[in-house]
């Protein structure tokens, strides 16, 4: 590798961080994956919850069940929706309360992403430090293989 003392062991250590930072951007970019699903998944309930603004108790409307499918139905109540509070547990809402709730979720998930994108560029920028120097290391090595070959051969 190089010829400077610890030189070896320094190029493992890079190497080792650059796969620590590798291990971390990936878990982000899993996180990052998860909150645009759940972005366009609040995105989705928005929309339908404003659209009840323009319907009409009684009138027939496809619900979905899950896997894009979908089941006929009525609209009993243009004022009231039922919003997933988690841990399995279900909150009537009025539509109004319930636009604001969304909205709500929205910006947090929104801010969480930018936070997580913040720190994946972080990470992006001392992998890129780590290859910078890598390459470095790989020039000094072929530099003195270089000068070893020609002085073997008596060229200097």
């Amino acid at each position: 590798m190089s010829s400077a003392p610890g030189g070896e062991e320094e190029v493992r250590r890079l190497l080792a961080a650059y796969q620590q930072y590798q291990a971390q951007a990936d878990g982000i970019m899993q996180q990052l994956n998860l909150t645009q699903m759940t972005a366009a998944g609040l995105e989705r309930a928005l929309y339908a919850v404003e659209a009840l603004d323009t319907a009409t108790e009684g009138q027939e409307i496809l619900v979905p069940i899950g896997s894009g499918s979908f089941v006929y139905g009525n609209l009993a109540s243009k004022e009231k929706v039922i919003l997933n509070v988690g841990a399995g547990v279900s909150i009537e809402k009025t539509a109004a309360e319930a636009k604001d709730i969304l909205k709500a979720r929205r910006a947090e998930v929104l801010e969480g992403s930018r936070k997580l994108s913040d720190v994946l560029a972080k990470i992006d920028g001392e992998m890129q430090k780590i290859q910078s120097i890598m390459q470095q290391f790989e020039e000094s090595a072929h530099q003195h293989q270089h000068q070893s070959g020609m002085e073997s051969e008596g060229i200097v």
